[in-house]
């Protein structure tokens, strides 16, 4: 929609619009009145690490823990994050037995989001924020109450710096206590330590045994070389025996050695089956086929023979003399070696009991020496805990108490009325889009042009002139809304170009749309042309052409021309202006639509407009009856009177589907009472308006737009 459309409709609904803004604005101030005052009250803590705890550290060569403790107030949003944990507040709810509605202890989310309900009826609730650019938490504390508020901050600051305090030394005392259990430990280890080494050197003498150590050290290694002596023989039977098992692994039916057939008989007799039957299956291959049943027996018996052969084979190999007679040989070197290495054995035993009783003694120094040193290291790690721990404070502290407010911050009256006038406007304007959607009203040129294609031949704005009826022969000519009726003389000229239009009726669809005034102050503009005109009021049902001048009385008229007991001349009544005469309707009859029907009715506009150069009919609505369809007929040309803002596309199609099969077309449609504003047509009023102005006109009647 274009702007200019927007403020017209806005224009047009402005009363929808004010009342909305005019509604919210004042519920919005009676809300702010209505709803709980909230007050609001913060305390503020301050983080930050001590220089004096980090250089003491730092001198004790605690630097590792200095570091921790400087970086631990880093982090604003991790702290926010634990000062907005259940924990912290469930501490508080519990400490100022914070109840909602209905006598239970608050949830603990409510303490944090109250919710629309907590909003309203003023819950108290808190909000920690950061200041910006600086290290302090803001605990802002919301209630009903401003001693509330400044206590449930106060006691959020508390609870919070107690839980922290109380969470930063828990580590420190578990690791004390866990280091103090083990120093007991190890001090009665270290005890029974030093009572071992003590009696071991009691018990053991301990003597000189060089030379002694020196004469096993020569026979151990005589004895070592003879070890390496056996070995090398061993290795040597060793390959000899894989030698000759090979050889073995090589046999098989189709390759025997000939020592194995000359010393294998079993063997020997087998191979010479084997060949005659593979020597039978070569001639009986002459005359059979290999899938013989003789064949296949054959096949069978040469299988089996193989077979036999393999397994002979197999047993001379496991008991073949040459192997057994290797594999004694190499048990006897393994015997020698064995002893060999138990006589190295017992010479370095005997050698070595001196020097076993000081590995002993040794062993139970080194354990002493062990237990003592991881007893000097838990002794200087408790020493450390007991430091941090005495030194672990809280990097945060509360710089400002909460203090009570003298004022509530919530509901602002003026924020209300405000957010209110806000709201009113963007309902107000959705109200008028809704209105313009639904409704149909014709409200312009465009607007007609949809439902009917008929020449719009001018518009008539909406006025309000001085005294009882709403002419304009008092208007001087120049005034715009004069101009607006000579505009449409015009187009009603153009109109009869061809064929001239001397009867001229002029109708609505509906009554009040305003044809009877336009009828009127047209045939005003043409008589100040310089016409002779006259105005018929043919609407023998609602009258009211004699209402116009006071000097027209309503004795005699149409209903006396038609019944003929008037002659015509004496019925038309003179007005006030010149070369206008109005024939009003005259007493009103019992059957109008049979007179407006009449041939007498025709015949009399056309004696009219052979003695006037304008014959104006002032006819019924159409959707009302069916009067103005006749006078249509009987007319040259017909005006439809549409009232702007009114009459309905529904109306005009209504009109249009009447009026196509009544056998006249209209010369085109006058939309009455046009709000310049609120059409879109306002700047051209105001220019005409401007334009129209002279020092003369200053003293002359002018019209006011509504």
């Amino acid at each position: 929609m274009e702007l200019l459309k927007v403020y017209a409709a806005l224009l047009r609904r402005k009363w929808i619009f004010l009342q909305a803004i005019v509604f919210f604005t004042v519920g919005a101030g009676a809300l702010a009145m209505v709803l709980p005052k909230r007050y609001q009250a913060t305390a503020k803590l301050a983080v930050e690490s001590s220089s004096a705890e980090l250089s003491i550290l730092g001198e004790m060569d605690l630097g590792e823990m200095a570091q921790s403790l400087s970086g631990s107030s880093d982090d604003m949003q991790t702290k926010i994050s634990l000062a907005q944990m259940r924990p912290v507040l469930d501490e508080v709810i519990w400490r100022l037995q914070l109840r909602d509605s209905d006598g239970e202890l608050m949830m603990a989310e409510k303490l944090l989001v109250p919710g629309i309900d907590g909003e309203i009826l003023a819950q108290p609730y808190v909000e920690i924020v950061q200041a910006q650019g600086t290290n302090i938490l803001l605990f802002t504390a919301t209630s009903e109450t401003p001693e509330l508020s400044a206590l449930l901050a106060d006691t959020m600051v508390e609870v919070y710096l107690s839980v922290t305090m109380e969470t930063a030394k828990k580590d420190t005392r578990e690791a004390l206590t866990f280091v103090q259990g083990e120093l007991d430990k190890l001090q009665s280890e270290f005890d029974i330590a030093l009572q071992r080494v003590a009696a071991a050197l009691q018990a053991e003498q301990v003597i000189d045994l060089d030379a002694e150590t020196k004469a096993a050290v020569g026979r151990a290694s005589t004895l070592v070389g003879e070890i390496v002596t056996a070995e090398a023989e061993m290795a040597d039977l060793q390959a000899q025996i894989r030698q000759i098992q090979r050889g073995n692994e090589a046999e098989s039916v189709a390759l025997v050695s000939p020592g194995s057939i000359a010393s294998n008989v079993q063997v020997r007799e087998l191979r010479g089956k084997l060949t005659e039957l593979r020597l039978s299956r070569q001639a009986q291959l002459l005359d059979k086929t290999p899938k013989h049943p003789d064949m296949l027996d054959l096949d069978r018996q040469i299988a089996s023979v193989e077979a036999e052969i393999t397994l002979a084979l197999r047993e001379q190999h496991e008991l073949d003399p040459a192997v057994e007679n290797l594999q004694v040989q190499f048990a006897g070197l393994l015997q020698r070696r064995s002893e060999l290495v138990s006589a190295v054995q017992a010479t370095v035993a005997e050698a070595g009991t001196f020097p076993e009783k000081g590995r002993k003694i040794a062993e139970l120094q080194l354990t002493a020496d062990a237990t003592q040193a991881i007893y000097k290291s838990l002794l200087e790690q408790q020493y450390q805990i007991a430091v941090a721990e005495a030194m672990t404070v809280s990097d945060m502290k509360s710089v400002e108490p909460a203090k009570a407010p003298d004022k509530a911050a919530a509901p602002k009256l003026l924020v209300y009325i405000v957010l209110g006038g806000i709201v009113g406007v963007g309902v107000g304007v959705g109200l008028v889009f809704l209105f313009e959607y639904v409704d149909d009203s014709i409200k312009s040129g465009e607007d007609l042009r949809i439902v009917w294609s008929l020449p719009v031949l001018g518009l008539v704005p909406v006025y309000k002139l001085k005294g009882p009826t709403q002419l304009i022969h008092l208007l001087p000519p120049t005034d715009p809304l004069f101009e607006a009726y000579r505009a449409i003389r015009n187009s009603i000229a153009f109109a009869g170009v061809d064929s001239p239009i001397d009867i001229l009726t002029v109708t609505s669809s509906i009554p009040g749309e305003g044809k009877s005034t336009f009828c009127t102050n047209l045939g005003i503009c043409l008589a100040n042309d310089g016409k002779r005109v006259v105005i018929v009021d043919c609407d023998l049902r609602r009258p009211t052409q004699h209402k116009s001048f006071p000097t027209l009385a309503n004795d005699r008229g149409v209903s006396s021309v038609l019944s003929q007991t008037m002659p015509l001349a004496d019925a038309i009544q003179a007005t006030p202006v010149a070369n206008l005469s109005i024939l009003t309707s005259g007493p009103l009859p019992n059957n109008p639509g049979r007179l407006v029907e009449s041939l007498r009715l025709r015949q009399m506009l056309q004696e009219l407009a052979r003695s006037f150069d304008m014959v104006l009919v002032d006819a019924p609505p159409i959707l009302a009856v069916g009067d103005a369809l006749n006078l249509g007929r009987a007319s040259k040309g017909t005006i439809i009177v549409v009232e702007s803002g009114r009459t309905t596309r529904r109306m005009v199609a209504d009109l249009r589907s009447r009026i196509d099969g009544s056998g006249f077309e209209p010369i085109g449609v006058v939309l009455n009472k046009v709000d310049g504003r609120a059409s879109g047509y306002g700047n051209y009023r105001s220019y005409a308006r401007l334009y129209a102005q002279r020092p003369a006109d200053a003293e002359n009647p002018k019209a006011k737009g509504a």
